[in-house]
């Protein structure tokens, strides 16, 4: 229910604040660690996703947007640091492409999900709620990563 221009709009505060997270979340990695600045990454999409459901008003969608924008930059620019902590060097570039494929995938199978939804329930909720729920399965699962190497666990 809002206008083509608000919703690229919107989409533009997800971009830029991707970058900034890329870059802060990224930093903040080197300073907490990598694992804490991960699950902080996986946390901040979730909360967007929660705060769009009941959105309503303008400002709620860019302030859904600045959240999962600033979330999703750090998780991009923590995964190769992640799986670098997680399996070492040795294998990173095989990690990290089945990574990477995965979220490929994903990508490409859940706009299609999501469509399907709005076709059957008339709504994206649900689609949202499935979203924000895997980001706190993600979430969940960070929590138990075991760094290792000892220098990168934190």
């Amino acid at each position: 229910g809002i206008s083509g221009i608000n919703a690229a709009s919107i989409v533009s505060v997800i971009g830029g604040l991707s970058i900034a997270g890329r870059i802060g979340l990224g930093n903040t990695g080197d300073k907490i660690g990598n694992k804490l600045a991960l699950i902080i990454s996986l946390t901040l999409p979730a909360v967007g996703l929660f705060l769009l459901m009941p959105a309503g008003t303008l400002w709620m969608f860019y302030l859904f947007g600045a959240i999962f924008g600033l979330g999703y930059g750090g998780i991009i620019a923590l995964q190769p640091l992640v799986i670098a902590d997680l399996f070492g060097l040795g294998s990173h570039g095989s990690v990290l492409g089945l990574v990477i494929f995965s979220a490929t995938v994903g990508g490409a199978v859940g706009p299609l999900v999501a469509g399907r939804i709005f076709d059957v329930t008339g709504s994206y909720q649900l689609a949202f709620l499935l979203s924000a729920i895997i980001c706190v399965v993600a979430i969940i699962l960070a929590l138990f990563l075991k760094p290792n190497r000892p220098e990168a666990a934190g």
